[in-house]
């Protein structure tokens, strides 16, 4: 059997557990949704990462934070973490699982301790073993990066609060609110593995 072909088998599964199709207001697909720029952020761990290499053979969902956010980030970094857990319960082989990419929204607050700090206030563990990356870098990049995602790149605390979901090879892409159950995501997150 393919990796390809794996990957389908494996996500057909966690379709099936996590409830069937995604929610008729949660699947409105866009094509070709948003480009992955070409720019070079650093990880938690300090390391340098070509944002648009990060997900290109694996459905990808992406959020945007700041470390010092008392709104929004707090709730989406909850769900977040409880989709981890999902993800990391159907034990997943690495080419089929998933990513998740939080995106900073603050250059100037948020640098890799900053982040790690943020992490370990949620007990979220990060990292390509883990399968979620949280990304800062300068504001020229992070802003391509917003532009292509709809974020607002002023004021920081006044970000959307949605999930991009989909996979840049396919240019398929869909929102799904930040309180969205995890069961919704993983079901979104497998229609697109199975594409």
């Amino acid at each position: 059997m393919t990796i390809g072909a794996a990957r389908v088998l494996s996500f057909a599964l966690v379709f099936a557990l996590a409830g069937g199709p995604a929610s008729k207001a949660q699947e409105r697909w866009l094509r070709p949704g948003p480009v992955a720029p070409r720019v070079e952020l650093v990880d938690q761990d300090n390391q340098r990462r070509r944002f648009d290499e990060l997900f290109r053979d694996r459905p990808v969902l992406v959020s945007f934070f700041f470390t010092g956010c008392r709104t929004v980030c707090p709730t989406q970094t909850a769900q977040l973490s409880m989709l981890q857990a999902r993800i990391d319960d159907l034990g997943l082989p690495l080419p089929a699982r998933p990513l998740l990419i939080s995106v900073s929204l603050d250059p100037y607050g948020d640098t890799p301790q900053s982040i790690r700090d943020y992490a370990g206030r949620f007990g979220i563990g990060l990292g390509d073993d883990r399968g979620w990356l949280m990304l800062t870098g300068s504001f020229e990049d992070l802003s391509q990066i917003w532009r292509s995602f709809d974020q607002d790149s002023g004021d920081p605390t006044d970000h959307s609060a949605l999930f991009w979901v989909g996979q840049p090879a396919n240019k398929r892409w869909t929102r799904a609110d930040v309180t969205s159950d995890p069961s919704t995501l993983l079901a979104l997150l497998a229609e697109e593995a199975a594409r």
